[in-house]
């Protein structure tokens, strides 16, 4: 059973979250490209289309799998941004949240409403119990659009990974 089946496509006042496709390759490679995007995030940075086309395929296994959901932000029909959840743990009770936005769209409460958005989701539609976030320490704008939304920070947790990110998470009953 795919959890994901139809695609939940999201509203806000002014936003629509859905499903990524291939047509948006361009809109994609241009967000996850950009050197102020990627400035905390440790990933390769794509070099070509062709990369972003994989990641589009990768994308669309993790939704068939349940092992993820990724949605684009469009605002005005334009793709300014993504964010999704992944990571679920095995009853479905805890997952990451990841998101990014073109720098031309910073500042301007767009990425709050999809926030708002997606954790309603996550613990309304998927019943989720906890969401974490895994930040760049020095990445004050995400650290503090966690804490308007009640993210709190684990102390008692490290990125293994990635030893510059910090870790903050949401109880649904902190919400």
């Amino acid at each position: 059973m795919n959890l994901f089946s139809p695609f939940p496509i999201l509203h806000t006042q002014r936003l629509v979250l859905r499903k990524l496709i291939d047509s948006d390759k361009e809109a994609i490679f241009k967000i996850r490209s950009n050197s102020v995007v990627n400035k905390f995030i440790d990933r390769k940075v794509p070099e070509d289309i062709s990369e972003v086309e994989g990641f589009i395929k990768l994308i669309d296994k993790l939704v068939l799998k349940n092992e993820g959901i990724y949605w684009v932000i469009e605002y005005n029909k334009e793709i300014i941004g993504s964010i999704g959840l992944r990571h679920f743990n095995d009853n479905f009770s805890y997952t990451e949240i990841g998101y990014e936005l073109h720098p031309d769209t910073h500042g301007k409460g767009f990425m709050s409403e999809a926030l708002e958005k997606v954790i309603l989701f996550g613990f309304n539609s998927l019943n989720l119990n906890e969401i974490e976030a895994y930040t760049h320490k020095h990445n004050k704008d995400s650290i503090n659009l966690l804490k308007k939304f009640n993210f709190q920070l684990r102390l008692n947790k490290k990125d293994s990974d990635f030893e510059n990110n910090v870790i903050f998470g949401l109880l649904k009953n902190e919400q």
